[in-house]
């Protein structure tokens, strides 16, 4: 296999047989916290710098409401990962 890694679905692609699966699963979990963070921030800033986007306050209510979703994703990424620790270290 090659060393590129990348996502389609649910499988994963580019994990070598020298990529211990735990350390991996660990790390994608973390990125998929990130991104879905930054996502959050990326969307905001988009519609706070750019004049076209209005923002009254049931457009900021609704920004908000979609950063809590995606940091609702985050968490659970993070605790994916953290459950993964604690089954590795049964």
């Amino acid at each position: 296999m090659d060393n590129t890694m990348g996502q389609t679905g649910d499988e994963l692609i580019g994990v070598d047989e020298n990529t211990p699966e735990l350390d991996w699963a660990v790390v994608k979990s973390l990125m998929d916290a990130q991104a879905n963070t930054n996502t959050s921030l990326e969307r905001y800033l988009l519609y706070v710098t750019h004049d076209e986007f209005d923002l009254d306050d049931q457009h900021i209510e609704r920004c908000l409401s979609e950063a809590i979703t995606h940091h609702e994703r985050a968490l659970e990424d993070l605790k994916v990962a953290r459950e993964l620790i604690a089954e590795d270290a049964d």
